[in-house]
């Protein structure tokens, strides 16, 4: 405030002593010493800096050339400056991109000159000739040089969305069956066979043990058996040889597939049909396909 009211004096004897034209010149100075430290003290350094080198021309008070000189050295001291630049997806250097600060136009390209700007929280815009665009926030601190405000432009990656997989059973326009992808039924099928085969084998070995204690407990040892438990212990002894034969089977049947079957890519045509036999001798499996 002493600052102000000393310079609106110093105004007031100056333009009493000189002619209108003369005057006018000096009422510019002045004006612009005063609203400089304005500026100053609510930290608009560019601004004020504008106008102290106003205020510190030849052609002003002496005293008002003195004081500006002095304020604008302060001023540029606490300037800080930035260097904005900006990459693209492949990490290399654009040049044509436009630049502002707050909303305000700042550069018009990127040469990586240092642009002075006020200290504060400010938003950086940066916009490439394509329309590509991303915004950075930066804190930029009183007294500071050549700051590096750094941004990548790359515009986004599009994501083609996967194809579902083609059902089995519909045919293109030449009757042919479009190929699919999946895990591969195939093996599901041995998968499922095999198990059956387990329950085959352990179905067969209960009844195995039945007709042994069967045949000890009916049969002498000249293997002449009760007539009454005789149907009993070959139900049980076809049963148990069914039971191993047709697990066995399915066993063998079920691994080949889980081993040797496709997997990966399968043609939508192609059909299995597996089945177990069962006979009064034995059992076995059935198997038919195509592909």
């Amino acid at each position: 405030m002493k600052t102000l009211l000393l310079t609106g004096l110093l105004a007031s004897v100056v333009l009493a002593a000189e002619s209108p034209a003369r005057a006018d010149e000096k009422a510019v100075c002045l004006d612009a010493a005063s609203r400089g430290q304005t500026l100053r003290d609510a930290h608009k350094l560019v601004e004020a800096r504008d106008l102290f080198r106003l205020c510190a021309r030849r052609q002003c008070p002496a005293m008002v050339q003195q004081d500006c000189g002095a304020w604008l050295g302060d001023v540029q001291r606490d300037l800080p400056t930035v260097v904005v630049s900006a990459k693209d997806g492949q990490g290399a250097d654009l040049e044509n991109v436009q630049v502002t600060l707050d909303g305000q136009p700042l550069v018009a390209s990127l040469d990586g000159q240092a642009v002075p700007v006020n200290p504060g929280d400010h938003l950086f815009h940066f916009e490439a000739a394509d329309g590509t665009q991303v915004d950075r926030h930066a804190v930029i601190k009183a007294g500071e040089k050549n700051q590096a405000v750094a941004v990548v432009l790359a515009k986004p990656v599009a994501v083609t969305p996967a194809a579902p997989a083609t059902p089995p059973g519909p045919h293109d326009a030449q009757g042919a069956t479009a190929p699919t992808e999946g895990a591969g039924p195939w093996r599901t099928v041995g998968w499922v066979l095999g198990g059956i085969g387990v329950v085959g084998l352990g179905v067969g070995a209960i009844f195995g043990v039945m007709a042994i204690g069967d045949k000890s407990a009916h049969c002498n040892s000249e293997n002449v058996c009760d007539a009454g438990s005789l149907s009993t212990l070959k139900t049980a002894a076809i049963v148990s040889d069914v039971g191993l034969m047709g697990g066995g089977a399915l066993v063998l049947g079920g691994g080949a597939l889980v081993l040797f079957g496709p997997s990966a890519r399968h043609d939508a045509a192609a059909a299995l049909r597996i089945a177990p036999t069962w006979t009064a001798h034995g059992g076995g499996i059935a198997a038919q396909g195509s592909w």
